[in-house]
């Protein structure tokens, strides 16, 4: 089973040509204006993708465009231009590592839920 693919295949995944990835990201900020009463400027932020092979983390960031303020229910919020807004980690693992994750944590894996490529894995625990 790989689960720690290429690369490229898991950072091509969430930079996607489609921008489904930022489009996510992105409307945090949108829920953030309409839901605590926020100004920010979504079209003053850009999305960023990283991804470590060796650790497996996966990592996504907002990068300002621009020095900038912006109020969250009457708190100013100063960003300097290409400061980051660290949004997600999508930690990778392999089979091995879930298996060794469950053991040193006191559980056991009750069951798997896989794709048909055998690229993911829902791993459901129960503890011991």
């Amino acid at each position: 089973m790989i689960l720690k693919k290429n690369p490229h295949t898991i950072l091509n995944a969430y930079n996607d040509a489609t921008g489904i990835t930022a489009a996510f990201n992105l409307n945090l900020l949108t829920r953030i204006n309409k839901e605590l009463n926020a100004d920010f400027n979504i079209e003053q932020f850009q999305h960023y993708q990283t991804y470590d092979p060796i650790s497996g983390a996966c990592r996504s960031y907002l990068v300002s465009l621009a020095d900038q303020v912006v109020n969250i229910d009457h708190t100013e919020i100063i960003f300097k231009e290409n400061e980051l807004i660290d949004m997600e980690v999508s930690q990778k693992f392999s089979e091995a590592d879930i298996k060794e994750l469950a053991k040193k944590t006191g559980f056991e894996i009750d069951g798997e839920i896989k794709d048909s490529k055998k690229w993911f894995i829902d791993s459901v625990w129960k503890f011991k």
